[in-house]
């Protein structure tokens, strides 16, 4: 323990002012988007695209991809919800039992694909985790986007797994942030059960 203490020291003292950055704007994006507030996508675009960088250096090849994609779908989620603030269209909603099972089975299957695929390329041992946890950080995002409330159960489960994966490379500040991610995401999963109910509620009140 004492070990891998003195090593998160080390990193930390070592971090860049790009790293740190990039930590507090992470978790400013997670905590923004539990908030449903449209500036979560500003951050998390600065942030994944400092990530990019990080994950590069340690060569998880799929973390680097799948922050590049982050970055993107910040742009889209900005666009989105912002026309949807305008136009009063997009709340928080749930997924039908089927929807869940076609995430689940299609997460599965994309993940064995990739995992195949790269294997002829790449070969490092984290190689099926790191694809699967990009497949369905991948399709939760979207989740995210459209203000599914059950993108931060999945992101729960996601987070947890990147610990373990993190953890393997002696990344032990994206750890700790990770542990922090999996606490948001569940205040997050509580917060837009609020919200629907709120507007659930005023909806009935309209009547």
């Amino acid at each position: 323990m004492n070990e891998v203490w003195q090593a998160t020291v080390t990193q930390w003292q070592a971090q860049s002012i790009l790293e740190v950055l990039a930590v507090v704007l992470a978790i400013a994006y997670v905590w923004l988007a539990t908030e449903e507030s449209i500036w979560c996508w500003p951050a998390a675009l600065v942030s994944t695209c400092l990530f990019t960088y990080i994950f590069w250096d340690v060569s998880l090849v799929f973390q680097v991809l799948l922050n590049v994609y982050y970055a993107v779908m910040a742009i889209v989620g900005w666009l989105t919800w912002r026309r949807a603030s305008t136009e009063n269209t997009l709340r928080v909603s749930t997924m039908p039992l089927q929807y869940h099972l076609i995430y689940i089975f299609s997460g599965i299957a994309i993940s064995a694909l990739i995992y195949q695929f790269a294997a002829h390329w790449l070969s490092y041992e984290q190689l099926l985790l790191d694809a699967s946890i990009t497949v369905f950080s991948l399709l939760t995002t979207v989740l995210t986007v459209r203000k599914k409330r059950a993108s931060w159960m999945y992101w729960t489960i996601i987070n947890i797994a990147t610990i373990y994966l993190v953890l393997s490379t002696d990344l032990y500040l994206t750890a700790i942030l990770m542990v922090i991610y999996v606490v948001i995401a569940i205040k997050g999963y509580w917060q837009w059960s609020l919200s629907m109910q709120a507007a659930e509620s005023a909806g009935d009140s309209a009547y």
